[in-house]
């Protein structure tokens, strides 16, 4: 009878148990009860490794507070978007197809453990991402993959950070391949990431046609901006993702 008894009070104890472990793991998988602050995420290319965080910084926190701004820096020059696209895939026409394979991805591991670095993710109001990237694709002709690349980067992105929303805004390349025989895969590229903002409500989209230092004697300015005009596009972001947020200050 004793056995018996104790061997009920084993199973109670194993139920619980068994319980309580299924609870807590539910509790953390829950996004924390109180959300405070804004997380933006600095990723891309060349032009995004310039000197611009000062100007975002200065435009987000002085609409937002200091203590309400939490900034993630990401980027690597000379990278494509396939970079951070393990799946990546090239038209089946387009003269690279099949070459190109090694190092897809290999940018997405870091930018993901630099934000996770930040903290959990899902305890920020907001998170938005902003992209400085495509002139290495534009000069590949790369242009008509782009749309669908990106949206693959914001999926991965939220299922594997556990939000629902990513805020995003996307510097379009400057005007500096539109002659010779870049111009309409630069251009092609251009109308890309413009529809790409527009087609979202999370989304936006900034110019940066003049901040490649363009003028009468050289009136394509250069693929990458002076330093003086980097904290411009700092700023012009930061304004952007505010703006983009519906914050009005």
């Amino acid at each position: 009878m004793l056995s018996q008894i104790a061997q009920m009070l084993r199973n109670t104890i194993g139920i619980l148990f068994l319980t309580l472990a299924s609870y807590l793991a539910q509790a953390e998988e829950k996004a924390p009860a109180e959300q405070r602050g804004h997380l933006f995420i600095l990723s891309g290319q060349s032009n995004m490794t310039g000197g611009l965080e000062t100007g975002f910084a200065s435009a987000v926190t002085k609409a937002l507070g200091k203590d309400q701004v939490t900034i993630v820096r990401c980027m690597r020059s000379g990278r494509g978007i396939r970079f951070w696209l393990k799946d990546y895939e090239l038209p089946e026409d387009h003269e690279l197809h099949g070459k190109l394979r090694s190092g897809n991805g290999e940018e997405y591991p870091r930018l993901l453990q630099a934000i996770k670095d930040a903290g959990d993710v899902r305890a920020f109001k907001t998170v938005t991402l902003i992209w400085m990237q495509g002139e290495s694709d534009a000069n590949r002709d790369l242009g008509v993959v782009y749309e669908k690349s990106f949206n693959a980067l914001l999926t991965n992105l939220k299922s594997d950070l556990g939000i629902e929303k990513l805020h995003f805004v996307i510097g379009r390349i400057s005007d500096h391949g539109l002659h010779d025989e870049s111009e309409e895969a630069w251009k092609r590229m251009r109308e890309v990431q413009v529809r790409l903002a527009e087609s979202n409500k999370l989304g936006a989209w900034i110019d940066t046609d003049d901040l490649n230092g363009g003028d009468e004697k050289n009136p394509h300015g250069e693929l990458h901006y002076p330093a003086e005009q980097y904290p411009k596009l700092g700023e012009r972001f930061g304004k952007k993702a505010i703006e983009q947020l519906g914050i009005n200050k």
